[in-house]
């Protein structure tokens, strides 16, 4: 096994095997079958992570004992966000000068997950308190692609073979930012208090946990296996045959071409597929994303001002400016914004319930950060008023403000060889909806059914090998 390289067109160059593995249902066949020597497994498994990590960068105090755990890989692995806490590891919070706090118990989903004997290989990175803007880890598919978000480690040890799952957090996108950008799929959980416990808020009304995984099969196949629904508190009810897709950019936002193009095919090839895809502007929707991010900072603020005071805690200039970004609003207009996002949480609720089941958006309108890119400065969303329609902050926000589960994943590549993804948002508990809807979308791109001319949206690799696109130019 190769550590991931630059080649001319900017991807990592490692072997199909390690880029690719099997799915998690073909590997749990071969398993069963007696035809996957557990032991060779562990061993391959541990010196892939020994060639690779120096160059990605995705463990924090990486443990290499953990992988010859003998349980692997009959139950899944899974690697933990370092604002989450897990017995027997120091949480760190990313922050750069060594800040290490050792907790009593692990949260509460990392208790839920290793109740079902799933393995923990470790504490993966994320950037200085979930907020500064320094990334500590490489992207392993596409080098020249930033890693994004906070849950960057979640993103990477997935994308780099390294783990089945991946627990993250996501306050205004961390967790579907880095996943999207390294060609790996992120499922937000509905908000629910018992998730949270253990866990280091950015901006608690506004945050949920969730997974990272390399695609929405091996997601769907955790999730009937070990009925993840009575695991995360989601419904267990059934999801329509037909699903009633609403697909929407903000009206007053132009989304780049490539962007446009790829939500163009999509909405055609769901339509094809016997689903009703609409477009439509909710121009109430997009409007929250002003308070979003008013109340993201404020809370923010709330979450870290303490330990920025500490004289024995240094922070970066960066999560410096961060953590002060919502010092300026007041506790009436943090009243008055949570009064709106409960408004705004039941309206879109309804919406996602009375007339349509899904709701489609661009991760993003434009085309994904190069790693060479000139930073965009603030490590949070400009603030904005109460009433203001939030042009220009992160689409990623509306999922937060309304509190919603979301599952984003990769569905094509753009002209710079860049993951373009879309987001899916569904009523709270909604996850299976997420579910069928993600392999629709995952299953329709395998079929090539978003390609489009040469040199604008192209097919991206899939996560596995028995489960796989052609790209050919990525060769």
């Amino acid at each position: 096994m190769t550590a991931p390289t630059n080649t001319a067109g900017g991807e990592a160059a490692t072997t199909d095997d390690d880029r690719y593995p099997p799915s998690l249902a073909r590997r749990d066949e071969l398993f069963r079958a007696g035809l996957l020597d557990p032991a060779e497994h562990r061993r391959r498994l541990a010196a892939h992570v020994a060639t690779v990590e120096p160059t990605v960068t995705a463990f924090v105090g990486l443990r290499p004992a953990v992988f010859a755990d003998p349980a692997l890989p009959a139950v899944p692995s899974f690697t933990v966000k370092d604002t989450i806490d897990v017995a027997g590891y120091p949480t760190g919070l990313g922050i750069r000068s060594g800040y290490r706090r050792e907790p009593d118990r692990s949260a509460g989903l990392v208790e839920r997950l290793t109740g079902l004997g799933w393995v923990c290989l470790g504490k993966v990175t994320t950037t200085e308190c979930a907020l500064g803007s320094v990334k500590p880890s490489r992207n392993p598919r596409h080098p020249h692609v930033s890693t994004a978000g906070s849950s960057t480690g979640s993103a990477v040890s997935v994308a780099a073979g390294f783990c089945d799952v991946s627990v993250g957090s996501d306050s205004g996108g961390s967790l579907r930012w880095p996943a999207v950008y390294c060609g790996v799929t992120a499922l937000r959980l509905t908000p629910r208090p018992e998730l949270l416990t253990g866990v280091h808020c950015v901006a608690p009304s506004m945050e949920s946990v969730g997974f990272v995984t390399r695609t929405v099969a091996d997601l769907d196949w955790l999730w009937r296996r070990y009925d993840l629904a009575t695991v995360t508190g989601a419904a267990a009810g059934p999801v329509p045959e037909r699903l009633r897709f609403a697909v929407s950019v903000p009206p007053d936002e132009a989304a780049h071409p490539e962007v446009a193009a790829l939500l163009d095919r999509v909405r055609a090839a769901l339509g094809a597929a016997g689903h009703r895809a609409v477009p439509v502007g909710l121009p109430d929707v997009w409007r929250q994303r002003g308070p979003a991010a008013a109340l993201l900072a404020r809370e923010a603020h709330d979450s870290f001002a303490a330990l920025a005071d500490r004289a024995d805690v240094r922070l970066g200039a960066d999560t410096r400016a961060a953590v002060a970004h919502g010092a300026g609003i007041d506790d009436d207009r943090y009243r008055a914004l949570r009064r709106r996002q409960r408004v705004a949480a039941d309206r879109v609720a309804a919406l996602l319930t009375d007339e349509y089941d899904v709701l489609l958006m661009p991760l993003e309108t434009g085309l994904p950060d190069l790693v060479d890119a000139p930073s965009g400065g603030g490590a949070l969303p400009p603030l904005g008023g109460d009433d203001d329609g939030g042009t220009g902050v992160a689409l990623t926000l509306v999922a937060n403000f309304a509190r919603l589960p979301v599952l984003a994943l990769p569905l094509a590549l753009s002209g710079e060889r860049s993951p373009l993804g879309v987001q899916l948002l569904a009523a709270p508990g909604a996850e299976p909806v997420l579910l069928a809807a993600g392999r629709l979308l995952e299953s329709l791109a395998e079929a090539g059914r978003f390609e489009g001319p040469a040199g604008s949206v192209h097919p991206v690799p899939a996560g596995t090998n028995d489960e796989r696109r052609t790209c050919r130019a990525d060769r």
